[in-house]
């Protein structure tokens, strides 16, 4: 009968009787030393934990199989299952050969000798091959690793044998191994959490079994619900809302570990790198589980986010705290607790307010008391000199505060692009600019000027007199003639640039600012595109970046 990708949990002890092929596409033995002994302490550290109930269990990474006659093909899972029957040799390695236990065997399409070797684990034959140099090694590392722990080998043999599980995956007959153990070995679909809870709810078991045509659509409507919500989490815009991290595959697992947060955890480590797998697991394997409804409330996390990432208040809400690093988990607590959307809405202003200006919370002041003036002090407190996390913090929540404050525009912070890109925080009025000393500086400078003063765009009649026009207009035409000009003149150079500082930046010898008023936050391609221009310029090339990130996301949300 065909298995459509069972999973379940073994104990160590139910291999024992087992025999596994080893198929050719597969490489030999390769676990360092290293790995081998990671896995010891590990087991080890389970061992000497304190108050473990009879539940608990050690669980070890996925063994994919797939059935081969009256042997298991492995899949994927050799390097572990071969580490693991060298510490079973080492535990049968006390006893005569009438009292070791059988052990499973690995049988190798390409390699038979191997199979023989593991068992005999001739020192004089390791370095025969390099399969047989990397299985000696481990050995020698497993016991080296129990010389001091000999009191102790006993307990060690049973928890290992009873309570180290590996997930057993089995594949369905149908599938191409080959394809299988490509996608597990080449880190395109690698056999993690996300992987593994989508097994679970794909299971034929879990279904009404009142008839194969009802089973299989409800089969394929989780499949494809599962498969529109990855799509969704694989949109940047989207992921860099809810989230803070860089992770490129398995975003589904954000969504799954949401649902899994109030599932129980009993006898499942909380470290353990697959948890959520766990949990999922003997949840769907309680009697009466109903695998629909379950997958109901996963889709349900995954909705709310994108009901939040829909409104555009929220949106801006949300996204602000998630980037100040506070837990999906805590914002999904504040709308449980809440009864309307108007409610959280205000939740959330109060958290950001409590977060943003803790300083004064913690100077008795309330969020309900907290008047424009007594926050306003609390700004023209922070300086250039008051830490970047704290300044990144105040300004990116004025950018947003501006963006939700302005009625003219739908726009959307990109929440994306402040994560991916590198940000700085900069004066707007800086220091007196340093005049370039580099030919190919001066001349790119020079660019910017001419280009600035042609831009009709970018000069406002009404702050420029007609006699600064007029000026401007020869510093264009002196500038242009200088870059065309063959031999490069430093001195006229200089020449123009004191005309520019004199009619654009006369105030750039002050001494800087250094106020949260003349403070702003630029991504760093812009803050290097500057150089060293005068203030104008300054502001006329931020100017137009914000008008074109505006159209772009004004075009987004059409």
């Amino acid at each position: 009968m065909s298995k459509n990708n069972e999973l379940e949990l073994k104990p160590i002890n139910d291999l024992l009787q087992l025999s596994f092929y080893i198929p050719a596409y597969q490489r030999g033995y390769r676990w360092a030393n290293r790995q081998v002994v990671e896995l010891l302490e590990d087991i080890f550290e389970f061992c000497n934990r304190k108050n473990k109930s009879e539940d608990d269990f050690y669980c070890l990474q996925p063994v994919v199989v797939k059935k081969r006659g009256d042997q298991w093909e492995l899949v994927d899972g050799q390097q572990r299952l071969t580490t693991i029957l060298l510490i079973l040799g080492y535990f049968n390695s006390r006893f005569s050969e009438d009292f070791q236990k059988q052990l499973y065997s690995l049988e190798y399409e390409t390699r038979p000798e191997s199979k023989q070797y593991l068992l005999s684990l001739d020192e004089s034959q390791k370095e025969q091959n390099i399969d047989f140099h990397f299985i000696y090694e481990a050995y020698s590392q497993i016991r080296s690793w129990f010389k001091d722990k000999v009191h102790r080998i006993n307990d060690i043999e049973s928890v290992f044998l009873n309570d180290v599980k590996v997930i057993w995956y089995q594949i369905d007959e149908s599938e191409d191994v080959t394809d299988v153990f490509t996608r597990l070995n080449m880190g395109k679909i690698p056999l993690v959490n996300a992987e593994l809870v989508k097994a679970l709810f794909l299971k034929s078991s879990n279904f009404d079994q009142d008839g194969k045509a009802a089973r299989h659509l409800q089969q394929l409507n989780i499949s494809q619900e599962w498969d529109a919500i990855e799509k969704c989490l694989q949109d940047d815009a989207f992921w860099y809302f809810v989230s803070n991290s860089s992770i490129r595959t398995n975003r589904i697992e954000f969504v799954l570990a949401l649902a899994a947060r109030r599932l129980g955890s009993e006898g499942i480590i909380d470290t353990d790198k697959l948890k959520i797998f766990l949990q999922f697991n003997h949840l769907l394997n309680e009697q009466n589980a109903d695998v629909v409804q379950e997958w109901l409330k996963v889709k349900q996390c995954f909705m709310t986010l994108e009901e939040w990432f829909n409104d555009r208040a929220l949106f801006h809400l949300v996204g602000y705290l998630i980037s100040q690093n506070v837990a999906i988990e805590d914002i999904f607590d504040l709308s449980d607790a809440s009864q309307t959307k108007y409610e959280f809405r205000q939740k959330l202003i109060k958290r950001i307010f409590v977060k943003s200006f803790s300083s004064l919370i913690s100077k008795g002041h309330d969020f309900e008391s907290l008047s424009k003036e007594i926050v306003e002090v609390e700004l023209s407190l922070l300086s250039y000199d008051s830490g970047a996390k704290r300044l990144r913090a105040i300004l990116l929540l004025f950018n947003i505060a501006s963006l939700l404050a302005n009625p003219a525009t739908n726009s959307r912070f990109q929440f994306e692009k402040f994560k991916l890109d590198d940000w700085d925080i900069e004066h707007i009025r800086s220091v007196a600019s340093e005049m370039p000393s580099v030919k190919d500086k001066q001349k790119t400078w020079l660019k910017n000027v001419v280009e600035y003063i042609t831009e009709d765009n970018t000069i406002n009649a009404e702050e420029r007199a007609a006699e600064d026009a007029n000026t401007a207009q020869s510093i264009r035409e002196d500038a242009s003639k200088l870059l065309k000009n063959a031999t490069f003149d430093n001195a006229q150079f200089e020449a123009i640039y004191e005309r520019v500082l004199t009619l654009y930046d006369p105030s750039a010898d002050e001494d800087v600012d250094n106020s949260l008023g003349n403070l702003t936050l630029l991504d760093s391609s812009t803050n290097r595109s500057y150089q060293n221009a005068v203030f104008p310029i300054k502001r006329s090339r931020i100017i137009a970046l914000d008008k074109q990130a505006a159209l772009l996301l004004k075009s987004k949300c059409r």
